[in-house]
């Protein structure tokens, strides 16, 4: 997939009255395989707009996770179940699969 990830935590330092995400350590603890993950991505080409998608997280080593697509993007390259890594740093939501908001 031809795009970059959008730091959440850092969106929430720039505009911490309107943004709110959790902070990395509780991430740390609720980020495991099995849960899903809303990130957000934006393409390489400059293109202002971006969007959020949600993953499923299969394996977390330290700040690095790895995920597949839990739905289709619409603005970048890449389908349902397609692997994709990040870190931490980019997620803004945390969902078990009992669908419960931990993050």
């Amino acid at each position: 997939m031809s795009h970059t990830f959008i730091c959440a935590q850092g969106m929430a330092q720039q505009h911490p009255d309107t943004f709110e995400v959790s902070d990395i350590d509780h991430m740390r603890e609720v980020v495991q395989p099995g849960v899903y993950a809303k990130v957000g991505i934006r393409r390489i080409d400059g293109a202002q707009n971006g969007e959020r998608i949600w993953t499923k997280v299969t394996d977390v080593d330290g700040v690095k996770v790895k995920a597949t697509l839990a739905n289709n993007p619409f603005m970048i390259e890449g389908e349902f179940g397609d692997e994709v890594e990040y870190e931490l740093r980019h997620i803004y939501n945390v969902m078990t699969e009992e669908q419960e908001y931990v993050a």
